[in-house]
């Protein structure tokens, strides 16, 4: 990545707080996005080789206010259906399921504050608002995602980098 176009970006990081949740993180930054149309959000926990230009051109050609991008879950559970008299009708590997997650990489228009009220999660009440106005996108990614939420993904990760594996370090040719 050194060497793209990366001259452009301006990239701010803001204290917002211990305690505060992603819809108060993301308000907490719109005084800092006064001027730009479309910005990127990320949780920081996730890694990626999702295609940022990619992602950016999808959305900016679907006129939407909110994309996410979706990944199949990384998980080894299964997924089971019930009936009314909790008897199991179905299991399935979530792998096979067609299920997909939020993946925690987003990009935005400016709009997307006038959908967040105060002290709101982004993925609960904000979300479904966009959801019922048919205002949010998914970009489906199929290629690497992996979240780094406990110490064993961690410590998945740091091997795969450790032996070039890292399909999210772009900016390093040996990975």
């Amino acid at each position: 990545m050194l060497s793209s176009d990366i001259d452009d970006w301006r990239i701010t990081f803001v204290d917002t707080g211990l305690s505060a949740n992603i819809g108060q993180r993301l308000k907490a930054v719109e005084k800092f996005l006064q001027d730009e149309d479309v910005f990127l959000a990320n949780y920081s926990d996730g890694l990626s080789d999702v295609n940022l230009a990619e992602l950016t051109e999808t959305f900016l050609r679907s006129n939407r206010v909110a994309c996410l991008v979706s990944v199949k879950p990384a998980a080894s559970f299964h997924l089971i259906t019930v009936d009314g008299d909790s008897l199991v009708k179905s299991i399935e590997h979530i792998a096979n399921s067609g299920a997909r997650i939020n993946g925690g990489f987003f990009v935005f228009r400016r709009e997307v504050f006038q959908y967040i009220k105060d002290g709101e999660e982004l993925v609960e009440e904000p979300f479904r608002r966009l959801i019922s106005e048919g205002q949010l996108l998914s970009y489906a990614h199929k290629k690497f995602w992996a979240c780094m939420d406990t110490f064993k993904e961690l410590q998945i990760l740091a091997d795969l980098y450790g032996r070039g594996k890292a399909p999210w370090a772009i900016w390093n040719d040996k990975h």
